[in-house]
């Protein structure tokens, strides 16, 4: 069962009609979300995120769409598939009603909320560090609609192709100044003598919910946290990578082209963010 607009609908229903602004323009934002444990993690922070990416589209925000409306109609889909026990992945997508071509006739907006199980529990170290390389064919743009995710993901389609095109875990996207931005589907970081290193929100990565963690508690956690341009021949001097996104939490990386790197300082900086979590 999928959630489109307040109504429990079997998946396989046709949902959408050809003038479907979402199709026809990308004008949609979506968040994805981690039910686990009988709660939504971060749920806050990817509602704020949401509702600020609505606002520089233009869309309007109803007032009954609120936090906790939409965290029941989340609740209610995720009873309906029967997954109130399992760790589940939540994407909740919105996009401006149909109607007129680049000028939409009304700005409202839909919802829609889809409820998948995932195996097992989703915040764990990965055991195999990732292998990387860099994705050249296009640059991200440093831009504020970037820092949301939304109908600007084809850069991370086609840098998901590369990455198995080439026997990669993720690839490493470039903004349009040639720095590093993110990778195909996480916020990256890199660790050089207590130091943890990740692209500033003007590069134009995704205003991550695991990265603004992260970022707010390195500091009591004993690491001094720089949001900084960087540069790939950066990466051969780091001593640690890492990842994260909200399904995967933390990931480590283990290979850049011919470089390697441990995971001490990951390990460390996992078991101080799970902590948090438990709190």
């Amino acid at each position: 069962m999928v959630n489109y607009n307040g109504t429990l609908t079997p998946e396989n229903q046709n949902l959408f009609k050809p003038g479907n602004r979402a199709f026809l323009y990308a004008d949609r934002i979506f968040e994805t979300i981690l039910y686990q444990n009988g709660r939504l993690l971060f749920w806050e922070d990817h509602y704020f995120r949401m509702m600020g990416g609505a606002c520089i589209l233009r869309m309007d925000i109803p007032i009954h769409l609120n936090m906790d409306f939409l965290e029941e109609e989340i609740l209610k889909t995720i009873d309906s598939c029967n997954l109130r026990s399992s760790s589940v992945r939540v994407r909740l997508s919105i996009h401006r009603v149909d109607g007129g071509l680049y000028l939409p006739e009304e700005n409202t907006f839909k919802y829609l909320i889809e409820a998948n199980k995932i195996d097992g529990d989703s915040y764990t170290l990965n055991t195999n560090g990732l292998v990387l390389d860099v994705f050249h064919d296009h640059l991200k743009p440093k831009q504020a609609l970037s820092n949301f995710k939304g109908g600007n993901a084809i850069i991370s389609v086609l840098s998901s192709i590369y990455a198995k095109e080439n026997d990669l875990n993720e690839s490493i996207i470039l903004n349009s100044e040639s720095n590093i931005c993110e990778t195909t589907a996480s916020n990256i970081f890199v660790i050089s003598d207590k130091t943890i290193y990740t692209p500033p929100l003007d590069s134009g990565c995704v205003d991550g919910i695991i990265r603004k963690n992260i970022v707010d508690n390195a500091s009591s956690w004993g690491y001094t946290m720089e949001e900084k341009d960087m540069k790939t021949f950066e990466l051969i001097t780091a001593e640690e990578l890492f990842l994260t996104n909200s399904i995967r939490g933390m990931q480590w990386v283990a290979t850049y082209k011919n470089k390697t790197y441990g995971n001490k300082a990951v390990k460390d900086i996992f078991n101080k963010f799970s902590e948090q979590l438990r709190t």
